[in-house]
């Protein structure tokens, strides 16, 4: 009986070996940097076991997790042609859409969903994506992500709420609702929460840059800069700190 229990054991964890090696692969997708463009091998190694992962289980949380957050990090950092990132977007859309609507209540899957669709709505633009509907579907993805986690990824559920007010044109009677003041409220209370994340940081210091208050924006651009890069969001974090040195060179 001991023996029998002990090769179950063995079985439920060498079945989950192929998963650990994606992840694996995945947390080293940042190994092979130039600038901010990363090397293709470790992240499309890992897209391919989350693939088979995925086609043994096209249902599985912790493999479509992965999965989509391997497309969002090669349509952002692989990839150069905007068509090669649209078709990654779009595949993380499809597959985030499906994902989401089986585990309404998972805001990591949820939030993957949110950031493809803002990544592939910032190559087509905010006017265009605004008519397709999208920024809609990025309004109500991230009030339910607030809803279901807001304390999720230093308060990502605010921080998209905000970006999407100070970004989209307020268009009245088409589209009234982007609040400036509000998105400002929002940001300082993500930032209340996690005051030393750099990305709620450097989208407060846009957010004042957007409202006007160029000196406090210039302030917060300047800590973006000042703040540690980490070690499992290097790129993303190099990202936002070469977009502050831009911005800060034109004030």
């Amino acid at each position: 009986m001991i023996k029998t229990i002990f090769i179950l054991f063995i079985f439920l964890i060498g079945g989950n070996d192929d998963l650990q090696t994606g992840i694996q692969y995945f947390n080293n997708r940042a190994q092979n940097v130039k600038g901010l463009q990363s090397d293709a091998t470790n992240i499309d190694k890992a897209i391919r076991i989350f693939e088979k992962e995925l086609a043994k289980d096209p249902d599985s949380e912790r493999a479509g997790f992965y999965y989509l957050q391997s497309l969002n990090y090669k349509g952002r950092f692989v990839v150069i042609a905007n068509a090669d990132k649209k078709m990654i977007f779009n595949k993380a859309i499809k597959k985030g859409s499906e994902l989401v609507k089986l585990y309404p209540e998972n805001a990591p899957l949820r939030f993957c969903l949110i950031t493809s669709i803002g990544l592939l709505a910032e190559i087509n633009g905010v006017l265009k994506s605004a008519e397709n509907g999208v920024v809609g579907q990025m309004l109500y993805h991230s009030k339910e992500l607030i809803r279901s986690d807001s304390m999720y990824n230093y308060g990502a559920g605010w921080k998209v709420l905000a970006i999407l007010n100070y970004k989209t044109p307020n268009i009245p009677v088409v589209m009234s609702w982007p609040d400036k003041a509000y998105a400002k409220t929002l940001l300082q209370k993500a930032l209340k929460h996690f005051p030393a994340d750099l990305s709620n940081n450097f989208y407060y210091a846009e957010c004042l840059q957007e409202c006007g208050e160029m000196v406090q924006a210039k302030i917060y651009f300047q800590l973006v800069q000042r703040l540690p890069t980490r070690k499992g969001l290097y790129l993303e974090d190099e990202y936002l700190k070469a977009e502050a040195k831009k911005i800060l060179a034109k004030m």
